[in-house]
C-alpha cells in the first residue's frame, strides 16, 4: 500500500513537473516574441508600412490607397499583395493607432497562439513528451522568432496552416469540425500567393486519405467542401480575372481587382511561365540546398546566418526524423494520424517545384520540420538519456546566443534594410516646412511614398487623386509624385527647399546653402533663407 502512494505521489509529482515545464516554455516563448516588439526589428519595412497604411485607410476611409472598396486582393504596388493581414490588423491599428507596434502585434499574437496549438497537435498525434519537446523546439526556433516579430503578409500563413489541420484531426473524434477545418484552411488562401497551390493539393491527399480509411463520411466532406468553395470564391474569382485579364468586379460589401501589372503570384510561380520543367528543377534544388545546409535565404530580416532557421546542427536530427517516420507509416496498412505531418511536408516540398525560392514563399515547410526534429529528440531520450541531456543543453547554449544576437546585434545589422529614423526625418521635415511647400524624397528608399503615407496618416482620397506614376502598368509602380511630395532628385538637386536624405548623399552636406538635420540613417537638409 505504501508503494503504492509512493507510486502515485510521484506520478504526480512529474505530471505536475510537466505542466510547469510547459507553463515555463509558453512564458518564454511569449516574452520573446513580444519584448520590444514595437523597436526591434527598429524602423518599418516597406512591406509593413503597405499593410499598415492599407488597414488603416481602409479602417477610416473603407478604400485602400489604390481607392479600392474592401478589396479581397490589394493592388497595392501594382502587382498586388495579399489583404487578410490588413484586415486582420485593423481591430488593433484602431487600439493603438497606426505604428511598427500595431502592425506586428498581430504576427506576434498568431505567433505565441502556434506555440499552443503546435503542442496540442503533436501531443495528440504522437504523445505528451514529444509534443513537449516541440513546443520547446518551437519556442526557441530563430525562424518562428524572427517570422513572429515583424508583419509581413506570408508570415501568418503557417499559422492558419497549423490551426486548420489541428481542427482537422479532431473531426476524427468529432465530425462537426471537419466543416471548420476546411473554413480555416479557406480562409488561408487570402494570406499568401503559395497557398494557392498549397492548400487544394494538400485538402485534396488528406482527404484521400481519410475517406479511403473511412474516417470521414463523404456527406462531412461534400458539406465541408461546400464551405471552403463558398469561403474560397472571391480569391478563386481574383485569380481568374487576373489570369485572363477579366473586368474587375464590385459589390457593396467588397471589390476583386484587376491589377494594372501582372499578377505578383504569377511572378513568383514557375506555374504559370516558360521553361516550368527546367526552372521547377532549380527551384527544388536551391530549396533543398537551403533546408538541409545552408538555412539561409541571403535575406537579413529572415535569418541570422550562424544560427541558421533551427540552428545549423538540427539537420541530423532532421534527416532522423524524416527517416524514422516513413519507415513507421511503411505500407500504409492502416490508418495513422502521422500521415497528416508527412502529407504537408512533401506537398510543401512539391510547392518549392512551382516558386522562386526565399523563405517567406516555403515557410509553410518548417512546422513539419520541426516535428520530425521532434520525433527525433523524443527517440534519444528513449533510448540515450544521458545523449538526451546533452542535446538539450545544446540547444538551450544556442538560444541564448541567438537571444543575446537578436536583441543586441542583429538591431543594427537590419537597420538599413528596416529604414530605421526615416519616421524621425519624416516628422522634422513636414514639421520644418508650411503646409503648401514641396518636399523632395531620395530615391535611396524602397518605395519612399509608403512611409509618408503611413508616418503621416494621408487621407487616401488625396493620394488617388494627386499620384502620378512613372510607369502605371509596372509590377512595382514608381511614384513620381502626390500632393507635395516628390520622389527622386536627379532632375530637382538643388532647387527645391526641403530635402529628405539618405545619409550616404554627400553633396548636400557639403553644400553651404543647406542646413543638414542628421538622425541615424537618413537626414533633412533645409535651404538657408
Amino acid at each position: 500500500m505504501t508503494a503504492f502512494f509512493r507510486s502515485e505521489a510521484r506520478f504526480k509529482f512529474f505530471s505536475n513537473k510537466r505542466k510547469w515545464l510547459i507553463t515555463l516554455l509558453l512564458i518564454g516563448g511569449i516574452f520573446v516574441r513580444l519584448f520590444l516588439l514595437g523597436v526591434i526589428p527598429p524602423g518599418l519595412n516597406q512591406d509593413e508600412a503597405s499593410i499598415g497604411y492599407d488597414a488603416w485607410a481602409l479602417l477610416h476611409y473603407g478604400i485602400d490607397r489604390n481607392g479600392c472598396h474592401n478589396p479581397v486582393h490589394f493592388i497595392s504596388w501594382g502587382s498586388g499583395q495579399n489583404a487578410l493581414y490588413a484586415y486582420l490588423s485593423m481591430p488593433f491599428i484602431s487600439l493603438f493607432d497606426l505604428n511598427p507596434f500595431s502592425v506586428r502585434i498581430l504576427n506576434a499574437l498568431l505567433g505565441c497562439l502556434s506555440l499552443v496549438i503546435f503542442y496540442l497537435l503533436v501531443k495528440k498525434i504522437w504523445d505528451e513528451d514529444t509534443g513537449i519537446i516541440a513546443l520547446f523546439l518551437l519556442t526557441i526556433s530563430p525562424w518562428h522568432i524572427m517570422m513572429s516579430r515583424w508583419g509581413l503578409e506570408s508570415n501568418i500563413f503557417p499559422f492558419f496552416i497549423l490551426m486548420g489541420s489541428y481542427l482537422l484531426l479532431l473531426s476524427l473524434e468529432r465530425s462537426s469540425f471537419l466543416p471548420l477545418s476546411f473554413l480555416v484552411f479557406a480562409i488561408s488562401l487570402y494570406s499568401y500567393g503559395t497557398a494557392y497551390f498549397f492548400v487544394p493539393v494538400f485538402l485534396l491527399v488528406i482527404s484521400l486519405y481519410l475517406i479511403f480509411y473511412k474516417k470521414i463520411k463523404i456527406t462531412t466532406f461534400l458539406l465541408s467542401g461546400g464551405v471552403f468553395l463558398i469561403v474560397a470564391l472571391p480569391i478563386l474569382l481574383f485569380v481568374v480575372i487576373n489570369i485572363f485579364q477579366l473586368n474587375s468586379i464590385q459589390t457593396s460589401w467588397f471589390s476583386i481587382p484587376r491589377l494594372p501589372a501582372a499578377p505578383r503570384f504569377s511572378a513568383v510561380s514557375s506555374i504559370f511561365g516558360s521553361q516550368f520543367i527546367t526552372n521547377s528543377i532549380y527551384n527544388l534544388g536551391n530549396f533543398l540546398w537551403l533546408l538541409f545546409v545552408t538555412q539561409n535565404d541571403g535575406l537579413i530580416w529572415n535569418c541570422i546566418p550562424e544560427y541558421g532557421y533551427m540552428f545549423l546542427f538540427s539537420t541530423p536530427f532532421l534527416f532522423f526524423g524524416i527517416f524514422h517516420l516513413i519507415r513507421e507509416n511503411k505500407g500504409g496498412r492502416k490508418f495513422n494520424s502521422q500521415f497528416l505531418i508527412l502529407a504537408w511536408f512533401f506537398v510543401a516540398t512539391v510547392m518549392a517545384f512551382v516558386t522562386t525560392i526565399n523563405i517567406n514563399r516555403v515557410n509553410v515547410v518548417f512546422l513539419p520540420v520541426i516535428c520530425f526534429i521532434a520525433i527525433s529528440i523524443s527517440y534519444i531520450k528513449r533510448n540515450a538519456r544521458l545523449f538526451f541531456r546533452y542535446v538539450i543543453v545544446l540547444y538551450i547554449l544556442f538560444f541564448g546566443l541567438f537571444t543575446y544576437t537578436y536583441f543586441f546585434v542583429y538591431p543594427e545589422s537590419v537597420s538599413s534594410a528596416f529604414f530605421e529614423s526615416l519616421d524621425e526625418a519624416i516628422q522634422y521635415a513636414t514639421e520644418t516646412s508650411t503646409p503648401d511647400e514641396p518636399i523632395y524624397v531620395t530615391s535611396k528608399i524602397n518605395m519612399p511614398y509608403i512611409f509618408i503615407l503611413f508616418y503621416q496618416k494621408i487621407d487616401p482620397h488625396l493620394f488617388c487623386e494627386s499620384v502620378v506614376y512613372s510607369d502605371p502598368e509596372a509590377p512595382f509602380r514608381w511614384v513620381e509624385s502626390f500632393d507635395r511630395y516628390l520622389f527622386g532628385m536627379q532632375d530637382d538637386r538643388f532647387s527645391g527647399h526641403i530635402y529628405i536624405l539618405h545619409n550616404s548623399e554627400p553633396d548636400f552636406f557639403d553644400n553651404p546653402n543647406f542646413v543638414v538635420k542628421r538622425f541615424k540613417n537618413y537626414s533633412v537638409a533645409v535651404k538657408k533663407e
